[in-house]
């Protein structure tokens, strides 16, 4: 037990050792180390989700799955297959979601349409006032709205819902994956002509902590599933 214990902890401190290690790579530039990261911070938090797991959803492995691939796949800007990332990026969100109504228990889906509607608002005037996108790109950013948005409105009705650890995980993953969009929305379609070297540190962070907090939603959610049972 105490061993389990130590190596989750070393698994916690080495997952931020390697945020760390890939905010000063994307500093520095030295990509072939930031690709190695990317692919490592996926498979950290599918070990201690193996470790902590009450149920091993097959769903949150292959959610990191798809993780990895975008995470490679990002690292090719201005390439075709840097627009197949976006792409398996959102299937990631796909299944996010779909491991999100899983377990939550009261879904209420006007609640979450309500709440989803003010978060479309604001990101579709992002896109009605981006130029020089193309009508595939202009299609990719709307499911990518629709997605994120479905995301808030259901982390936060369920948090005004039922104000626990579970809902608060999930509420402080999605804020960070909304902070996620506006920056690389910004930073790829409003100012794409300006090199701006913090830019990636910070996405690097909010990814980290996002998919973190994340991970910490699904444990403490299926605590809460056997407690209840």
């Amino acid at each position: 037990m105490k061993s389990n214990i130590k190596l989750q902890y070393g698994l916690n401190i080495a997952y931020f050792a390697f945020v760390s290690f890939e905010i000063i790579t994307e500093l520095f530039d030295f990509n072939k180390t930031t690709i190695i990261i990317r692919l490592m911070l996926p498979i950290l938090l599918g070990i201690l989700y193996f470790l902590n797991t009450q149920k091993n959803s097959s769903l949150f492995y292959v959610l990191l799955g798809f993780v990895m691939l975008s995470n490679v796949l990002f690292f090719y800007r201005d390439t075709v297959l840097f627009f197949f990332g976006i792409l398996t990026f959102i299937f990631t969100r796909i299944i996010a979601l779909l491991i999100i109504f899983n377990l939550s228990k009261d879904k209420n889906y006007l609640h979450i349409i309500g709440i989803s509607f003010p978060f479309l608002v604001i990101f579709f005037y992002l896109i009605s006032v981006t130029n020089d996108i193309s009508n595939v790109e202009l299609n990719v950013l709307i499911l990518q709205s629709s997605l994120i948005s479905v995301l808030a409105g259901i982390s936060i009705t369920n948090y005004f819902k039922n104000e626990n650890r579970q809902n608060s995980w999930l509420l402080i993953s999605t804020l960070l994956f909304i902070g996620l969009r506006f920056i690389v929305f910004i930073e790829r379609y409003i100012i794409s002509d300006l090199t701006l070297s913090v830019n990636r540190p910070i996405e690097v962070i909010l990814s980290a902590f996002a998919f973190f907090s994340y991970y910490k939603y699904i444990i403490a959610a299926e605590i809460n599933e056997n407690t209840s049972n």
